[in-house]
């Protein structure tokens, strides 16, 4: 069984998340930021801790830069940035498809 790393999220990721959604739940059903924060975020952040280098793929054009595609209980695409450090991952930034939802 291989060592669980330590998973950090940057500011730029939370930067990028309340552009993409509302603070408040949308009367139509659009999750907020603190819904993907609770209901989403959780299984991929396990996902990257448990084997970040088996559940990403390599961005081309970004040396360094991983993504992870996934889809979540809210939202249905999503897409993790991360980098791979000697002593964790650390989440840099997401993209978001709500399509379908």
């Amino acid at each position: 069984m291989s060592e669980r790393r330590e998973v950090r999220v940057a500011p730029s990721f939370f930067d990028r998340l309340d552009g993409l959604l509302p603070d408040e739940r949308g009367d139509d059903g659009t999750p907020s930021a603190t819904d993907f924060l609770l209901h989403d975020l959780a299984p991929i952040i396990d996902r990257l801790a448990e084997g970040c280098e088996g559940s990403t793929v390599e961005v081309p054009g970004a040396p360094g830069v991983r993504v992870l595609l996934a889809g979540g209980t809210l939202v249905p695409f999503i897409a993790v940035y991360a980098t791979l450090a000697d002593d964790g991952v650390d989440i840099i930034d997401v993209g978001l498809d709500r399509r379908g939802r």
